[in-house]
């Protein structure tokens, strides 16, 4: 099962600054809303797990990411194939980022896709829902991090 999602967040930092953090794992991973791990995976990606809690469970998911179509600092592609550990199925996420000087800072825009296989699709709608304000934690949290790196 495929859904797309979108979304317009406004943030204070710089389009180089919110950059800056997506390329130093450790300030990603401080931003990346339930994760409880990061690594490089040698090749450029990421070894994430998140753990996501949903009314009486925790589930961890185990997540490659990769980077596509660079244009620094403006846009990027993120990619991740997930793997939710106790449950059958799978999620693949794609997410085409784009970063917009404003005066106020930077505009992120975003528009992808994702994909459920497996035992996860019976949770679509808990899915669907939790994603937009996940991806917009993301960004809030990536401006955090950077404020605090231009601040330190």
């Amino acid at each position: 099962m495929t859904d797309e999602f979108s979304g317009t967040v406004d943030i204070a930092t710089s389009p180089q600054a919110t950059w800056a953090v997506s390329e130093d794992p450790l300030a990603l991973g401080r931003a990346l809303p339930d994760c409880e791990s990061i690594a490089s995976d040698g090749s450029g990606g990421l070894k994430v797990v998140v753990a996501i809690r949903q009314a009486f469970m925790t589930v961890r998911v185990d997540v490659h990411v990769t980077y596509h179509d660079l244009d620094r600092p403006h846009r990027l592609r993120l990619d991740l194939d997930g793997r939710p550990r106790g449950l059958g199925g799978a999620l693949r996420l794609s997410v085409p980022i784009e970063i917009t000087a404003i005066p106020t800072g930077a505009r992120v825009d975003y528009h992808g896709t994702l994909e459920l296989e497996g035992t996860l699709t019976s949770f679509r709608k808990q899915v669907r829902e939790a994603l937009h304000g996940q991806v917009d934690r993301l960004v809030r949290n990536l401006e955090r991090e950077a404020a605090s790196s231009a601040g330190g």
